[in-house]
This record gives C-alpha cells, sequence and structure tokens, in this order.
C-alpha cells in the first residue's frame, strides 16, 4: 500500500501546492526579501546623502531629501545648488542607483499585494482553532453534497473541517459561514494532517473524480486506520476499489435521487416520512444509536422487559445492532441487551434527549 502511494505521488503533476506550512514558509520568504528590499533602499538613500554632503557641505537633511528625490526621479528639481562636481555624482547616482531603487519599491509592492501572505494572516487563527480539535469530520471539498453535509453537521452542533482548494469557494466559506476551513488539496498528506486527520473520527469525500476520491481514502486510511471515511461515488465501476481503498461507506447520489424518485410513484407516503426525518426543523425526527455499554448497569446482560427500559422511556427499541454489524428490526422484549450490542430508537430531539438522560450512565 506504501508502494502505491509513494508510486502515485511520483505520477502527480509537480504544480504548487500551499499548505500551512508552505504559506508560513512563504512568509518567511516574502520577510527575507522585504528585509532586502528595505535594506538596498535604505543604502541607496544613505550612498546618496554621504555624497551630497561631502561634496556639497550642505546639511545632512538636506542632502538625505536630495538623495531621495533624485533616486525617485520625481522631478522636483534641484532642492540645494549643485556644483559641477555635485552634477556629475548625481548623474552617476541615478544610473547606478535607479535600477535597485525601482527593484526595491517593486518588491515591496508584490509583497503587499501577495494574496498567499494574506491568506496566512486571515486563516492563522483558524488554523490554531482546527489545531484543538478532537474526534470531528473533515469534509474534502465544499461542492453541492458537501454544503448539505456541511449544514446538518452544523445543525447538531458536531465539529468539522472543509478542505477546498478554489480561491471562490473559500471565499464564500470565509464571507457567508462561520465553518472551520483550511486551504490545500485533500490528495496531499500534508493538508490531511492539517486538518486533524490523526485525531479525526470521520472522513466525508466529495471530490468529482473517483481517482481523486480514491486516493484520499487511501491516504487517510494509512494516517489513521480507524477513521470512518465515507466517500462520494460518481461511477459504480469504481466503488470495489473505493472500498479497497479503505471507504467504509460509499454514496452515489444518483442512485439515491433514482430510488426517491421511484419511491414517489408507488409509495409516496413513505417519502413524507422520510422528509418528516430528515426536515430542518428544530421538531424533527431522528434515528440515534446508544451503545449498550452506555446504557446504565441495570439493563447490562438482562432481556429489555427484564432491565424495565420499555416501563421508564417512551420510545420504543426498533433495532439491535449486533457485534458482527448484522441489525435486528424490531428486537423481540425477552432480548437479551451484551455490551457490543447498540440500541436503535427514533424520535424527535426532546425525546432523544430524554431517552438517553434516563437510560445512559
Amino acid at each position: 500500500m506504501n508502494y502505491l502511494i509513494h508510486l502515485f505521488r511520483l505520477l502527480e503533476p509537480r504544480e504548487v501546492r500551499f499548505t500551512q506550512r508552505n504559506r508560513l514558509e512563504h512568509f518567511q520568504h516574502a520577510v527575507r526579501r522585504l528585509r532586502t528590499a528595505v535594506g538596498v533602499l535604505v543604502l541607496a538613500v544613505l550612498i546618496g546623502a554621504i555624497g551630497y554632503r561631502i561634496i556639497e557641505h550642505t546639511t545632512w537633511f538636506d542632502a538625505y531629501y536630495m538623495s531621495l528625490v533624485t533616486l525617485s526621479t520625481v522631478g522636483f528639481g534641484e532642492v540645494i545648488p549643485l556644483s559641477h562636481s555635485g552634477r556629475i555624482f548625481t548623474s552617476f547616482l541615478i544610473i547606478f542607483n535607479i535600477g535597485f531603487f525601482a527593484y526595491a519599491i517593486s518588491t515591496i509592492t508584490s509583497i503587499l499585494t501577495d494574496d498567499d501572505i494574506h491568506a496566512f494572516f486571515l486563516d492563522f487563527k483558524m488554523m490554531e482553532r482546527i489545531k484543538k480539535l478532537q474526534k470531528h469530520t473533515i469534509i474534502c471539498g465544499f461542492g453541492r453534497h458537501s454544503t448539505e453535509v456541511c449544514k446538518e453537521l452544523a445543525k447538531e452542533n458536531l465539529p468539522f473541517v472543509v478542505i477546498e482548494t478554489d480561491p471562490n469557494k473559500l471565499e464564500q466559506l470565509r464571507r457567508d459561514t462561520s465553518y472551520f476551513f483550511l486551504r490545500g488539496d485533500a490528495t496531499r498528506d500534508e493538508v490531511l494532517l492539517e486538518a486533524g486527520i490523526e485525531r479525526a473520527s470521520s472522513l466525508v469525500v466529495t471530490l468529482p473524480v473517483d481517482a481523486s476520491n480514491v486516493f484520499v481514502v487511501m491516504s487517510a486510511r494509512q494516517l489513521n486506520p480507524t477513521l470512518k471515511i465515507i466517500s462520494r461515488l460518481n461511477s459504480a465501476e469504481d466503488e470495489t476499489k473505493l472500498r479497497r481503498a479503505g471507504a467504509n461507506h460509499v454514496v452515489m447520489p444518483e442512485r439515491i435521487g433514482g430510488f426517491y424518485m421511484a419511491t414517489l410513484i408507488n409509495k409516496p407516503d413513505l417519502v413524507e416520512f422520510f422528509n418528516l426525518i430528515s426536515n430542518m426543523g428544530t421538531s424533527r425526527v431522528v434515528f440515534e444509536e446508544i451503545p449498550v455499554s452506555r446504557l446504565k448497569p441495570d439493563y447490562h446482560l438482562r432481556s429489555i422487559a427484564e432491565g424495565g427500559m420499555l416501563d421508564s422511556t417512551s420510545l420504543p427499541i426498533i433495532a439491535l445492532r449486533h457485534a458482527d454489524g448484522r441489525y435486528e428490526l424490531n428486537p423481540g422484549h425477552q432480548t437479551v441487551l451484551l455490551p457490543d450490542m447498540h440500541i436503535v430508537v427514533l424520535g424527535d430531539l426532546a425525546q432523544i434527549h430524554q431517552f438517553s438522560a434516563a437510560v445512559t450512565a
């Protein structure tokens, strides 16, 4: 697997991809350029001031001002009366220093208008906050599908980070949302590490090209073997590749959309129920899966009826997930709750919170 990742790296186009570390290095390089430009500027003005001071015997201020006016070529004329020697010195000063002066001004201007330096300052505070996240979700790409994912996670107050490369979408994230995000290519290990892949609990990959999705899934699985990975699928032929790369779940939007439209034909009431489950209000209906290990000791290794769970709560257990991942729908009251099981209940948010408060330790 490591060999394949290294091979893919070699086949990648060698383009500049800014990570936070790269931006820091870019900023440090810009500071060095700025120091050099300012140093050249100061040196040129100083040489001119010393020359005028020695040749024309003027004051330091007049010598400095004459030097600055000469080097900047603003055309104010002679600030002090110049002798023949002074004019010769001025000629050489213009010839030899106008290039240095132009270099200094152009360098300073380019640094002040550098988008990557602006991004470094804008994202620095956000990166510090991202470093503190634990058990969060990383979302690769900010397209149509990931926008909905972000809305749902934000509604549940679940922490997440968006990785995006498109400047327009980054500006949209900065302007219209309060989401955590970073600029970078999600196929790069450095970017995934900056997003906290080692501390994350899940990864959602929604890139428009399946090859990129496979590569992100493969890299993420190597960096965090316990990560829950959910990947978008664009072509059914690539589903096996995504699962082999390490995706836990593969979602094909067209397949889901087709099922939804077909269900509208013969089971429209069922679709209304699905809409109720996924509505955007505060009274939305949700499924909640709770590990039996989190339940109070009274419910452990006892049947649902013996533990009294049905008597103390208003929500029925609609399913059990066994240790092997198999779901048992509508379990009987005599079903024994084992520590490696999960119970599934259905209700609105208020009911779920009441249920969790009543049965969890």
